[in-house]
């Protein structure tokens, strides 16, 4: 039994990912929760994997929902399906899909094989996290576009008579450029 190590990177974002590692044996379900746990997405969302090709064609696809591999079903089963039973390469990609109102897609690619050598840790796990989850993501763009309320309720992006354009005008003695010529300016006589 191999250890798999996995990059799931979510496609808006290639800077947020998280790498997971877990045993060929374990469910395809397993590898489902650990993402959702990961990523923070809620407990009870569904998911779909899709088995793809190098153009990122979608093959066999798993489901969260389906209880049973049946023989010419569309879909298999998350909980009955082993992870390593459908790697049939090193370079082997899936996507997965969440089920949720924003559909947010990752794509699944495999870093590593290894020995199993360890039973002391638990399987499977998130090893590394980088970039914001989808969900925070989210939550960000709330708050900014609450920031964008304020500053267009109050008209905070209108900088008329601020600024350079009303320094240029006003010169130092107090007089724009034109009295400054009709006085002579500073150290002239009139």
């Amino acid at each position: 039994m191999p250890l798999i190590k996995f990059k799931v990177s979510w496609e808006e974002d290639d800077a947020t990912y998280r790498n997971i590692v877990l045993v060929s044996s374990q469910s395809f379900y397993e590898f489902h929760t650990c993402i959702k746990f990961a990523l923070q997405f809620p407990e009870n969302m569904e998911g779909l994997f899709y088995l793809i090709d190098d153009k990122r064609m979608k093959g066999i696809t798993l489901s969260s929902v389906v209880e049973k591999n049946l023989r010419g079903a569309p879909e298999l089963s998350m909980k009955k399906t082993p992870v390593g039973a459908l790697i049939t390469d090193p370079d082997q990609k899936f996507i997965y899909e969440c089920v949720h109102p924003r559909a947010w897609t990752f794509l699944i690619e495999i870093i590593s094989i290894s020995p199993f050598d360890s039973d002391l840790i638990n399987y499977p796990k998130c090893i590394k996290s980088e970039g914001i989850s989808p969900v925070n993501f989210i939550s960000m763009a709330t708050e900014k576009d609450a920031v964008a309320e304020i500053v267009e309720k109050y008209d905070l992006n209108n900088t008329e008579g601020f600024g350079d354009e009303g320094e240029d005008e006003v010169g130092l003695d107090g007089f724009g450029e034109e009295g400054a010529e009709e006085s002579g300016g500073f150290g002239e006589e009139v």
